[in-house]
């Protein structure tokens, strides 16, 4: 019996390299279907993003009231029941019959991606496509630094959200065959783990015969990216926090060599920490009073003032 065509589902965080990783596999025929955002001041580079797929995800977020970078671990169960309530899967499955059609072998890349996975992996294969799906892994302390500007008033629940999502979306992409590739290694010496994944993936387009491909990602892959090394000592991390995001990124960084059964279980005893850890670095005494009045109406020597209350404060958060 002959497969379907493939459906890649690049997911990961903003900042963690999917951009690059999906244009790596354009290079190799899988496409992007169009329209496609066009690329702005954040994203100068095309980010391979479909605008419908966009355009779908930022609905269903506002419908269920949850932020791109969410830490709430309840914002898994919120998006969930808007995909459900919407009708998302059956959309998306006759988005993808559509798109296959025209296209064949597609590649679907979106930060707010992983939110909808299930949808997305359930609708790939109601269309007789199959799906996949290829994780890229950046340190949590570069994709944290790379999106906050500010980082004492907002790394926290960048980085709790960072927790959240990476976390979950492990979970996720269980359901289908997938693989996990390292930003340094995307970034630094792409073939090996690209070729893996593809191997692993059972996706025969991406051949390190193709030469002209090769060519093609070589001088498309940027290897001047990797600008952000930002380690704890810049930034200012609640300890529980911390020692949660170390332990999840160790767990991650292991499964592109080690995806079994031991580091699943190391994975599922953070996700059900998690929720703990973040109830307490949400509800510290100084937290509690900087959400009660909007940032603007304070004077700055004030906010100042709060923002080395909130390092100060003797509270997990």
């Amino acid at each position: 019996m002959t497969a379907g065509p493939r459906v890649v589902y690049v997911t990961g965080p903003a900042r963690s390299g999917t951009s690059t990783l999906t244009g790596a596999l354009r290079q190799f025929g899988l496409r992007v279907p169009r329209p496609e955002v066009e690329p702005d001041l954040a994203n100068p580079r095309r980010p391979s993003e479909s605008r419908w797929v966009v355009d779908l995800h930022d609905a269903l977020l506002q419908a269920a009231d949850v932020q791109v970078a969410d830490p709430r671990p309840l914002a898994w169960h919120l998006v969930d029941r808007a995909g459900t309530e919407a009708e998302a899967r059956a959309g998306i499955a006759a988005w993808i019959a559509a798109r296959t059609a025209e296209h064949g072998d597609l590649v679907i890349k979106d930060p707010r991606l992983l939110w909808f996975l299930g949808h997305w992996q359930a609708a790939a294969a109601a269309a007789g496509a199959v799906p996949s799906c290829i994780t890229t892994l950046r340190p949590p302390a570069e994709v944290v630094g790379s999106l906050v500007s500010d980082t004492r008033d907002q790394v926290v629940e960048r980085l709790a959200g960072w927790v959240n999502l990476m976390l979950g979306t492990e979970l996720a992409t269980r359901a289908t065959p997938r693989a996990f590739v390292r930003y340094w290694d995307l970034i630094h010496d792409w073939d090996g783990p690209v070729f893996d994944a593809a191997t692993a993936l059972d996706l025969p387009m991406v051949d390190p015969r193709d030469k002209g491909a090769v060519e093609r990602v070589d001088a498309f892959i940027d290897h001047t990216l990797h600008r952000v090394e930002v380690t704890w000592d810049d930034m200012p991390v609640p300890g529980p926090l911390r020692a949660l995001a170390d332990d999840t990124w160790a767990a991650l960084d292991a499964l592109p060599e080690h995806d079994d059964a031991v580091t699943r279980a190391e994975l599922d005893r953070l996700r059900a920490l998690y929720p703990y850890v973040h109830r307490k670095v949400t509800t510290s005494p100084a937290r509690r009073i900087a959400r009660l009045v909007p940032p603007a109406a304070v004077p700055p020597p004030v906010r100042n003032g709060m923002t080395g209350m909130l390092r100060r404060s003797p509270y997990p958060g």
